[in-house]
This record gives C-alpha cells, structure tokens and sequence, in this order.
C-alpha cells in the first residue's frame, strides 16, 4: 500500500519540484498580476520638458495685479507656441502643453480678465507658479518598476508613460481540467437519475482564474485509460488538474494515464481529510494535480494545493503554502486523528467558527453555506469552546 505523505511534507515536495516559467516579453494589456522579471526603466523623461498645470496664460513676468497684457497666440496640449513672448505679452496655454521661450510663468484662467486680446491679472497668484518641470515625474533611465514585482494597475500606467507598450514578465500558468467518469454529465444536459452532474470543474475553473491563471479550459472524459491518456499527453498547459479517478480503484485511471503519459507521480497520496486521493506529478516543467472526485474533496484540496503551486510557477520564490489565519473556536471539538482535517465551518453571530452539521465530503450545499475551514493538525488533542483556532478562509 503506498504510504500517505503529511500535508506539509506534500506541500513542500511539490514548490521544491516546481520552477517558475521561463519570462517573456508581454502587452501591457496581459500583464496585470504578472511577476515583472527585470527592472522596468524609463525610454523617456517625463514630463519631457517644462510644461503648463493648469489652464491659463503664460507670462513673459512674474505676474503682478492689475497688469494688462496682449494675448499673441496659442499653446493646446500636444502643440506648441513656436514664437517668443516679450514683456509685457501672453499665450493662451491649456493643462500639458510645452511652455513657450522665455514664458516661464502660467498663471490660471480663473485670475485673469479677458476683452479680447488684452488680459487683466485680477491677483498676484500668490506667488504659485502652475508650471510642471521637465523630469519632475522621473528621468530616462529611471527604474519606474523593480524586477520582481507584482504588476498592478498602478505600475502597468506608470510602465506606459514611461514609452514601454510590453513588459518581460513571469507569465501566468495555463490550466486544463479534467473531469472524468462515464456517470458524470455536463450540466443542462437531459440526463437518466443514474447520472452524477459535472460540477467540479466549473468551481476549479473560477477558482484558478481568482488564483491568476492566464487561461483555464474544461474537458469531461469517459472512464477510458486510452482518451484520458491521449489528452493529458497532448496538453501543453502548464498544469494538468484531474478530478476523479485518483484513488486505486478499478476504475481510477489517472495514475497509469499520467504515468503512461511520461508524467513521474511524486505525492502519491497526502495524509488530508477531505482529500487523501490527492497527487502531484511533473513531465518537465508541467505539472500534474490530480484531485478526489467528491466535489468538497476537490475543492478543499485545489485551496490548498493549486494556489502555492501557481504562485510558484508564476515566479514567487517563496509563496506561503497555507494562508491560515488565527480565529476562535465556538463549540467543542473531539481529537483529531492520523490526517490533518480542514473541517467546513460557519462563522457564529459572536464571530466564533463552528463546523457545519455535517462533513460528508458530497454534501455542496453545506460547503456553499460555510464561510471558511477550521485546520486541525494531525492528532490534535480535544479542544473547547473558546480555544485558539486557525482558520482557511473560503472564498467570498
């Protein structure tokens, strides 16, 4: 019998066998979430030369109240004023524009008084001058984003300005699922009361894409060791997910399919309730996550395992492999036993968690109704009401 490895010795087989994939340069447009693989430096100098604030007037002088000055031309956003302003002139500018030769002075179109081509300071301006200076933002050859960073919206804008329409970066994993079994329809279908609706697979699916997958595709198989063999042979994404299948059944194929496939099977089992048939496996870089068929089984063990092992691939050297957070146990919990249990739980009017009434693993309408996992560690004595806990927050 192959022998159960411990959650944590699974989780942590699993990152050390994972690298993150090779970086290439990407549109701004799909880089968002991505791990950006070198410095981004700036193609320019922004702004790139002295340029207006506001909407106003730029001056020859510093402005003085009560100064009447004639308007000789314009300067819109994007244009310029290609002549020279003398004392006592003015140019119309607009908020972007260059400033004009020997203008360096923008006072607001709210301070000023225009009859036609003469202007009137209505104040002094109070000694503000609306003038943005060339570099004041950042120089070329700036670092505008570090390598290693994690793209934002934020960065994504400031990489733009800075002339870069891509970025090399980690890109993001692709997924295929895979649910097999001959009892398994998709949904809507008209189907027989022997059959089982497919269901896994479009929570996996959503659960991938909040994880940042780049793109997840979903395929429902036969229980055919030859068409499920020919399907994770030919997949090139990044990681294969199976559902069903897993165990050492007569009819569990996804062992010898991945292992005829080329895949070497590394966690055979994980010592996990809900989720014992749980296993990894690599072909190269590509991964293999094979999941319990039970839908809480599954989607319990994808929380655990497919978020750490897509922060990897997606270049987070370090990614933290359980995201437990510390809570508050509301009601009595016996000990646990040789697996560590991640108990569907519901969060009490006092803010205390307490287990759902039931934790048969294809029960999904109490999985729908729980708020998060209470985590008991294997052999974990008895506990009270009001003990220390920690909780897997499930996704909201």
């Amino acid at each position: 019998m192959t022998a159960m490895v411990p959650l944590e010795a699974a989780l942590q087989r699993m990152l050390d066998e994972v690298e993150a994939l090779p970086p290439r340069p990407t549109p701004l447009a799909d880089a968002d979430g991505c791990r950006l693989a070198e410095d981004c430096r700036a193609k320019r100098t922004q702004p790139p030369y002295d340029v207006s604030a506001m909407d106003g007037y730029a001056l020859h002088d510093a402005p003085v109240a009560g100064a009447q000055l004639t308007v000789i031309g314009e300067a819109p956003a994007g244009g310029r004023f290609d002549g020279t302003v003398r004392e006592g002139e003015a140019v119309r500018i607009f908020t972007g524009a260059p400033m004009p030769t020997d203008a360096p002075h923008v006072v607001i179109q709210e301070e000023v008084v225009r009859d036609g081509d003469t202007i009137t300071l209505s104040t002094d301006g109070g000694g503000k001058n609306h003038v943005r200076p060339a570099g004041g933002d950042f120089a070329e050859g700036d670092v505008l984003v570090p390598g290693g960073t994690v793209l934002t919206p934020q960065h994504l804008m400031l990489a733009a300005s800075g002339n870069h329409a891509e970025l090399t970066v980690v890109p993001r994993p692709s997924l295929l699922i895979v649910m097999n079994g001959n009892e398994l329809r998709w949904p809507g279908d008209d189907v027989d009361p022997d059959a089982i609706i497919a269901s896994n697979g479009f929570a996996l699916a959503a659960l991938a894409r909040r994880f940042g997958a780049r793109h997840v595709a979903v395929e429902l198989l036969p229980d055919d060791l030859t068409a499920l063999t020919q399907t994770v042979s030919s997949s090139i994404a990044d990681i294969v997910v199976t559902i069903g299948g897993a165990s050492v059944g007569d009819h569990d194929l996804v062992r010898p399919a991945l292992t005829a496939a080329g895949f070497s099977i590394d966690v055979p089992k994980v010592a996990l309730r809900p989720g014992k048939p749980t296993l990894f496996g690599k072909r190269g870089n590509q991964c293999a996550l094979g999941l319990p068929g039970n839908p809480v089984s599954a989607l319990v063990s994808a929380l655990i395992f497919l978020r750490p092992l897509m922060l990897k691939l997606s270049g987070d050297p370090r990614p933290d492999p359980l995201l437990l957070e510390p809570a508050t146990l509301g009601v009595d919990l016996p000990a646990n036993g040789p697996r560590a249990h991640f108990m569907r739980a519901t969060r009490l009017p006092n803010g205390r968690f307490a287990p759902v009434q039931s934790q048969d693993s294809s029960l999904m309408k109490l999985l729908a109704s729980a708020n998060a996992l209470i985590y008991r560690a294997v052999d974990a004595p008895q506990a009270r009401a009001g003990d220390a806990c920690s909780i897997l927050a499930l996704p909201v």
